[in-house]
């Protein structure tokens, strides 16, 4: 292959990455640029794919440690800056559950120990997907 057509490839990867989301194209894509300068020198074709594979391998393994880095940086479901955050019970559907108004939603919410009390209000004690667990415990049901 030419130059110019292994930078296309590249761009062609990088371009499928934004249609697919998996950032392991960007790698693949930017690995396309060993090739090409190897091309550009007039290189055999066996020293270009070489360069693609080892390009390949190295792009691939700073995503995966991004990857692992970013992934060790997130609590198990709990967004810092809700946690603490006062929310309206809208209903209570049993002893431990309730809709909840956050944020303009209504959201489900599991009391963090079934004994507590129910109350008008409560407060984030953490997150799981899309449901909030409170407490309710001290809430006098007058809102902050």
């Amino acid at each position: 292959m030419d130059f110019i057509s292994w930078l296309v490839v590249g761009v062609l990867f990088m371009l499928a990455e934004i249609g697919s989301g998996a950032f392991y194209l960007v790698a693949i894509g930017l690995a396309c640029i060993y090739p090409a300068y190897y091309s550009f020198h007039s290189a055999p074709v066996s020293t270009q794919l070489t360069a693609l594979t080892i390009g390949a391998l190295i792009h691939g393994a700073i995503v995966m440690l991004l990857r692992r880095n970013r992934s060790k940086g997130k609590s198990s479901g709990k967004m810092p800056s809700d946690i603490g955050q006062r929310v309206k019970v809208i209903e209570w559907m049993d002893e431990c559950t309730a809709i909840v108004e956050y944020r303009g939603r209504q959201w489900q919410a599991d009391k963090v120990d079934a004994r507590m009390p129910d109350a008008e209000y409560g407060i984030i004690d953490s997150m799981h997907g899309s449901r909030i667990v409170i407490s309710t415990e001290g809430m006098d049901g007058k809102p902050a």
